[in-house]
């Protein structure tokens, strides 16, 4: 598995909404396809893959730095931050093409099984390749982009 894996796009007229720029929705989205992308050869959910589990969503965040507008070409990177045995932690970023910082994005999937529909464990041989790709990926992102609390800041 390569260490990183890059997703590109464009926005186009359909994904933007009344105030002229990139709906939250379409992020989320753009977001989950890079997932796809990174956590698909590891799991087997490609051609040829696993039938029987796939991944599902257990959390997602996005922080938004800048405007996505119409035409902007976006460039995602996914970077595995983490995982246990159910559990595999993504870190992200969207870029415009001339390298603007746009938002950033953290996932963490659970390994579930299709069948009887509960989490279970990965097979032996996806958790070492998983546990490969997060020792690759080790220190290429900002760790600032995953675990970060949301709320309003108070002064006491």
């Amino acid at each position: 598995m390569d260490a990183t894996r890059k997703f590109a796009t464009m926005v186009t007229d359909d994904l933007i909404d009344g105030y002229g720029h990139m709906n939250m929705v379409h992020y989320l989205g753009a977001f989950s396809r890079a997932a796809d992308l990174r956590l698909g050869p590891a799991i087997r959910l490609g051609p040829g893959g696993s039938v029987i589990s796939g991944l599902v969503t257990a959390e997602a965040r996005v922080a938004y730095k800048k405007e996505a507008m119409r035409g902007d070409d976006l460039r995602l990177t996914t970077w595995i931050a983490d995982l246990d045995e159910k559990r595999v932690h993504v870190a992200q970023t969207m870029v415009r093409g001339d390298g603007t910082l746009l938002s950033t994005a953290e996932q963490l999937f659970l390994n579930f099984n299709l069948l009887s529909r509960r989490v279970e464990s990965f097979l032996p041989d996806v958790i070492a390749e998983l546990e490969r790709a997060v020792e690759a990926d080790s220190g290429k992102f900002d760790p600032d982009i995953v675990s970060r609390r949301m709320g309003i800041p108070r002064t006491v």
